[in-house]
């Protein structure tokens, strides 16, 4: 059975480019130690950045890495809180990066048919992260039960990825994407796993095999940042070691 149950996503960025290389540094051999040093939050967390990260000075997505906390069992809002409360401490102790900006942070629970999330390792390359939701609110069962019947294994079947959760926010937004779908990606590049999902779409189009009231809101196309990219830190490699 797959330990992971609940998924913390953080959007963030280092607001001065000139910086990004000691923040990135900062991020790997500080924060993420102090974040999930204690063993009450996260048991492990993995580090991606956007494949084409916004140009500085440019319209932009507003974030350039994504950080994935996993977290295990029942009480998920209480890891959730004890890994902000730990962060404010963090950061009135003065060991926050003065240009770390953390834009959002949503948590996620596993949902439906593809719940069984595996562990991180190096052989995680990167993901496509699949913010989507059903355009008719009250058709939301029927498309949800597409989405497992059909979508996913229609995208697994592709050769894109190496795996694929869903995942529902905790707790739900009256608008906008409910659900996430998670793609493990091992090609060595990422660029591979987004043109073999490419190619099939249109074929399952012609079939009839896209829900008419199914609708993407964002994807992220990840790769690895740092040294705790795919394979990720564990907490309890951090367990009685000092701060």
């Amino acid at each position: 059975m797959a330990r992971t149950t609940g998924l913390l996503i953080v959007f963030c960025k280092c607001n001065a480019p000139a910086e990004a290389e000691a923040w990135s540094a900062w991020y790997d051999d500080v924060h993420l130690p102090d974040l999930l040093r204690g063993g009450d939050g996260p048991w492990v967390a993995t580090r991606f950045e956007l494949a084409e990260k916004p140009v500085p000075g440019m319209p932009g997505i507003g974030f350039s890495h994504v950080t994935l906390y996993e977290l295990e069992g029942e009480g998920l809002e209480r890891q959730v809180e004890a890994l902000f409360a730990r962060d404010r401490e963090l950061r009135r102790a003065g060991r926050v990066h003065p240009h770390h900006c953390v834009i959002d942070a949503q948590l996620f629970r596993t949902h439906g048919r593809f719940s069984s999330k595996p562990d991180p390792s190096a052989a995680l390359r990167g993901h496509i992260l699949a913010f989507v939701m059903c355009s008719q609110p009250e058709r939301e069962a029927e498309w949800d039960a597409w989405v497992d019947r059909e979508h996913v294994p229609d995208m697994l079947s592709s050769g894109a990825f190496a795996a694929a959760t869903r995942w529902q926010r905790e707790p739900r937004a009256a608008y906008g994407p409910n659900h996430v779908t998670l793609y493990d990606v091992h090609h060595a590049s990422i660029q591979t796993a987004v043109e073999l999902s490419a190619a099939v779409m249109p074929g399952l189009a012609a079939a009839g095999r896209k829900h008419p009231c199914h609708a993407g809101a964002m994807a992220l196309t990840l790769v690895g940042s740092g040294r705790h990219a795919g394979a990720g830190l564990r907490a309890g490699e951090l367990r009685g070691s000092g701060a």
